[in-house]
């Protein structure tokens, strides 16, 4: 992590403020964790002592800045609502200068390394989700973010890419094209619909829900989903995180995707609606699953399908420069999930 995350003067100073209590002498670890494309994260554990004693502690220290930073102001403002009930407890926070922030997190202790083998668990996510977008207040007070605008310019960035790969990087690619084009074009009027749909309308959304950002915690022998990396949380549609989880999971999860129409029926009856996939129900979850595609999904895998594949200036920008032909081969079957997605989304909009 950078200099200022790796400040222990400074976690030693939330430590103490924190517990009331002094770090015993070289008691004090900082360990990256895996993950987080966009911030970094890490494990701090400590040995504290004082009138009770010694005892350990651990907590999640995570770097926030530039685009990321907005996460610190999500987790101020929802933290004082039903979201803590859905994510890690922000313990506090530090401002480390303009734009950049260190978040001290509680440590979530899975109880499974991958739980979604398991449909019960991928259906408790839906459920979890169902309660958050009940009961969070559709106009909380959140960090402001023009969410349109940056959708239609990642949209058209993902086209432009698409339209420069080589033919054979992403077999599907080709036909799906002039697919990609109408829904690129049309994606302003298909998100007015989608913010639009009733009865489920607009709520507060996590925004990023995948297998990355979901653990499932065993609190009082009950199985718990958490959400964590709520930094593109916004007003949105409640359809935008579900069709994110499905798609994503469906992705590893063959079960998952066999299960698809009856888990997204168990989050509808979970809201308390009918568990009828209407006509209109299914254009609406497409729309908001080809949003989140074009937001930065699909081009994520075509970058990296195409890297070295004379995909031209720019095509890689968000992938390694020499991807393996393994990790091409992955982000090709990945992107052709999301293009599948594109070609459903073009289908219920004409």
């Amino acid at each position: 992590m950078t200099r200022d995350a790796l400040d222990r003067a400074a976690v030693q100073a939330f430590l103490f403020a924190q517990h009331g209590a002094e770090l015993g002498d070289g008691t004090i670890e900082v360990r990256r964790l895996q993950g987080g494309l966009c911030s970094e994260v890490a494990l701090v554990t400590a040995r504290l002592r004082g009138g009770a004693g010694r005892r350990d502690v651990a907590l999640v220290a995570k770097l926030v800045q530039g685009a990321t930073a907005r996460e610190a102001a999500v987790y101020r403002r929802l933290s004082r609502s039903v979201a803590r009930r859905f994510s890690p407890e922000l313990l506090g926070a530090q401002r480390l200068g303009r734009g950049r922030w260190l978040l001290y997190l509680e440590r979530i202790e899975p109880a499974h390394p991958w739980p979604w083998t398991d449909s019960a668990h991928t259906a408790r996510v839906l459920d979890r989700l169902a309660r958050f977008h009940a009961e969070a207040a559709p106009r909380a007070a959140l960090p402001a973010w023009d969410y349109e605008a940056e959708n239609v310019a990642a949209a058209r960035g993902t086209l432009a890419l698409a339209e420069r790969l080589p033919r054979g990087a992403v077999p599907a690619l080709p036909r799906t094209l002039p697919a990609l084009r109408r829904v690129v074009a049309a994606l302003p009027a298909m998100r007015r619909q989608l913010l639009a749909f009733q009865p489920l309308g607009s709520a507060v959304i996590h925004g990023d829900v995948h297998p990355g950002n979901v653990m499932i915690r065993r609190r009082s022998g009950v199985a718990e989903p958490v959400l964590l990396d709520w930094a593109r949380a916004r007003v949105g549609s409640p359809l935008e995180d579900v069709s994110s989880w499905l798609q994503a999971l469906g992705t590893w999860e063959p079960e998952a995707r066999r299960r698809h129409d009856t888990l997204l029926a168990g989050y509808l009856a979970a809201r308390g609606l009918s568990p009828v996939l209407t006509r209109t129900l299914r254009d609406a979850y497409w729309f908001a699953a080809a949003s989140n595609a074009l937001a930065g999904a699909l081009g994520y895998h075509l970058s990296i399908a195409g890297a070295g594949a004379g995909a031209g200036a720019g095509a890689g920008d968000a992938a390694e420069p020499g991807a393996s032909p393994d990790a091409r081969a992955a982000a090709a079957r990945n992107a052709a999930d999301w293009l599948r997605v594109i070609r459903r989304a073009d289908a219920c909009w004409r």
